[in-house]
C-alpha cells in the first residue's frame, strides 16, 4: 500500500457503521473505565502546551480524554466528532464533571474552523476509520498555529493478536463485553495503517517533522507544523 495511498471517493467521512445510538452509548459505557489512560494522555498534551493555549480533540467520542484536559484548568479545550450523538454524550459528561469544553459535530478531513485556530492537536484510536486520511491531516495542519504539534495515537496494522487481548484485558470488562471489544478490535485492525504508510501520508502534507514512537499495540505519530 505505501506509495499508492489515496483518499477514498466515498461520501461517507468513516469506514465502516456510524457510531450513533446504542452503539455510541455501548462504547461511552465500556470505556469510561479507561479514566488513567485519558489522565495519561491529558499530561501528555498538557506538557506540550503553553498555559492558556488552545487544543483540539479530533473524534473525542464520549469526551473522556477532553475531560480529563480541561480538569487540569491550563487550556482551552475544543471537541470535534462526526456522531451526533458522541456530542450529546461528551456534552452531559462535561457538564456532569463541572468543565468548560465546546464539543461540536463535524468531519475531520472538513473542519469548522479557522487557520491557525490551536496550538495542539490530539486524535487517539479514530483516525483508522477517516475515509480521507491525507484530507484529514491537511485539516490539521490548516486549523494549527505556527510551530504547532498533532498527536495521533491508533492502532497498528502490525498489531499481534496478543497484543489486542492483553489491551482488552486491561479495560477490566465482564467476559461479553470483553469477547464484543476482542471482535471490534480486530476488526478495526484491518483498516490500521503500518508505521511506513502513515509516513507515505505525511509526505503529501507540509508538516515539517514526523516522528512515531510504536509499541506492540501502536503507536504515536507526532507531527510539528
Amino acid at each position: 500500500m505505501t506509495g499508492n495511498i489515496v483518499d477514498s471517493k466515498s461520501k461517507k467521512s468513516y469506514k465502516g457503521m456510524a457510531m450513533e445510538g446504542f452503539i455510541a452509548r455501548w462504547y461511552a459505557k465500556n470505556t469510561k473505565a479507561n479514566r488513567e489512560q485519558y489522565k495519561n494522555w491529558a499530561k501528555k498534551v498538557a506538557e506540550n502546551v503553553a498555559d492558556g493555549g488552545y487544543v483540539l480533540e479530533v473524534a473525542p467520542g464520549p469526551g473522556y480524554l477532553s475531560i480529563e484536559l480541561a480538569k487540569l484548568g491550563e487550556v482551552e479545550v475544543t471537541g470535534l466528532d462526526i456522531s451526533k450523538t458522541f456530542v450529546e454524550i461528551a456534552q452531559t459528561n462535561a457538564m456532569e464533571a463541572g468543565v468548560k469544553i465546546e464539543f461540536r459535530e463535524g468531519d475531520a478531513s472538513n473542519m469548522p474552523f479557522d487557520n491557525e485556530s490551536f496550538d495542539f492537536i490530539i486524535c487517539t484510536a479514530a483516525f483508522k476509520n477517516f475515509t480521507k486520511p491525507i484530507k484529514a491531516l491537511n485539516e490539521m495542519y490548516r486549523v494549527l498555529k505556527p510551530n504547532g504539534k498533532a498527536l495521533i495515537i491508533d492502532l497498528s496494522r502490525n498489531a499481534s493478536n496478543k497484543a489486542i487481548n492483553k489491551e482488552v484485558e486491561n479495560m477490566d470488562l465482564n467476559w461479553i463485553n470483553g469477547l464484543f471489544a476482542k471482535l471490534s478490535l480486530k476488526f478495526l485492525h484491518k483498516n490500521a495503517y503500518t508505521k511506513e504508510e502513515f509516513q507515505e501520508m505525511v509526505s503529501h502534507t507540509s508538516f515539517r517533522k514526523c516522528e512515531i514512537p510504536q509499541n506492540p499495540l501502536g503507536f504515536e505519530i507526532w507531527l510539528d507544523k
